[in-house]
Parts: structure tokens; sequence; C-alpha cells
């Protein structure tokens, strides 16, 4: 299978794929009884197996990175419907994806399952709600210096033990970095399906929440 370059021709490979049976977890490619499966990225073409093969045309890098995240780690008949949802919202945006969707993803998002959980484990919430407010203030245009991230950042991911990734990730989020592991600190709270399921579908929202591009 020759490999798609545009939204809207893997959003016809990944119905087909839904369609006939053929997607798998936990797997790019895989053959099973004389069938050939492939994972939510892998429908893409033959020679995906990593995000890094997925072409910029069809999705930016950082949100490649998620994909296989979010499809393994989903109850399989979820993940196959999310799948069929995130690619019609990639084709409707010809995959220009900007990355206000990341800081509206955190803020809209994760960090609420960050502040439930946290009160729920009898911990304080208020690292996660002042990055809440920083994500938020970057959806609105106003992108926090890196020092600033970082010190949030750093609290943020301590409670999260995700600690190591506090210092790359704040780079990212005050540059708008486009290779950005911008899940690094949801991972601390997806431990269970229904978690995932949420901050995968969320990521659908706020992708449909992106203005479609103007023709050119």
């Amino acid at each position: 299978m020759t490999l798609a370059t545009t939204a809207e021709e893997a959003f016809a490979r990944y119905e087909a794929a839904f369609n006939d049976e053929k997607l798998t977890q936990g797997k790019w490619h895989v053959e099973r009884d004389g069938r050939q499966l492939a994972c939510a990225l892998g429908v893409i073409g033959d020679e995906i197996d990593g995000p890094a093969k997925c072409p910029a045309s069809i999705m930016p890098r950082w949100l490649a990175q998620m994909v296989p995240w979010f499809f393994d780690r989903m109850e399989f008949s979820d993940a196959r419907q999310w799948g069929l949802d995130f690619y019609a919202e990639l084709k409707r945006l010809n995959g220009q994806v900007p990355f206000d969707v990341v800081y509206r993803w955190h803020a809209e998002h994760v960090t609420v399952l960050a502040i439930e959980v946290s009160e729920q484990r009898g911990r304080s919430p208020e690292p996660h709600k002042k990055l809440q407010a920083l994500h938020t203030r970057a959806l609105a245009g106003d992108r926090a210096p890196v020092e600033e991230w970082r010190s949030i950042l750093r609290d943020a991911y301590a409670y999260a033990d995700a600690y190591a990734y506090a210092y790359a990730d704040a780079d990212a989020y005050a540059d708008a970095y486009a290779y950005a592991d911008a899940y690094a600190y949801a991972d601390a709270y997806a431990t269970r399906h229904a978690r995932m399921k949420r901050l995968a579908f969320g990521m659908v929202e706020c992708l449909k929440a992106v203005p479609k591009p103007e023709a050119a």
C-alpha cells in the first residue's frame, strides 16, 4: 500500500480499514488469518513504522506522536470510533493543525482530569490549577516565557511523577515547538481506559474548535 500524503487520503484509508475490520492495536502492521491489519497510523501506508514516518501534510509531528498513545490504550471499540472521528477532523482541517490545540487540550481536558485525580487522592490540586491557567493564557495568545513554564511545570510534573519531562516541555510550550512531547504530563493520569477515552476524545473536541482553513 502506497503512502497517503493528504489528510483526505488518510481519512479514506482509515475509513476503509474501519469498515473492513482491518484495524489492530499494539502493532504497526500485522497479518492475521490472511488479512493485513494496521493501527491508526499504520493505515496511512505500509512504510509507516513510527510517528516520524507520518507525512506532515496529514498532521504535525507532535500530533502523530500522540496517535499510538491514544489508540492503543483505549478499549478497542472506543479506539476504532475515536480514529474515525479523529481522521474526519484532520480531513476537515486539511492536516493544518495549529499548536494552540495542545494548549486547549491541556487547559480543558488534561489539567481538569489532573485536578480531579489529585483531589480524589487527597493531594493539592494547586500545581495543576496553575498549569491550567498557563495553558489558558497561552491559548489566548499570551505565551509565558520559558522560565515561568519551568517553574510551574516543575511542581505539576513532580505531582504527576513526570518530573523528567518538565524542562523539555517548558521549552516546547514557550516556543510552540512543533515536536513537543505533548502527552508526557497527561500520561500520569491516563491509567485507566475510561480516563484515556476522555483524553482522546477531548483531543477530537479540541480539533473541532479549530476553524476550517480558508480555501487558497
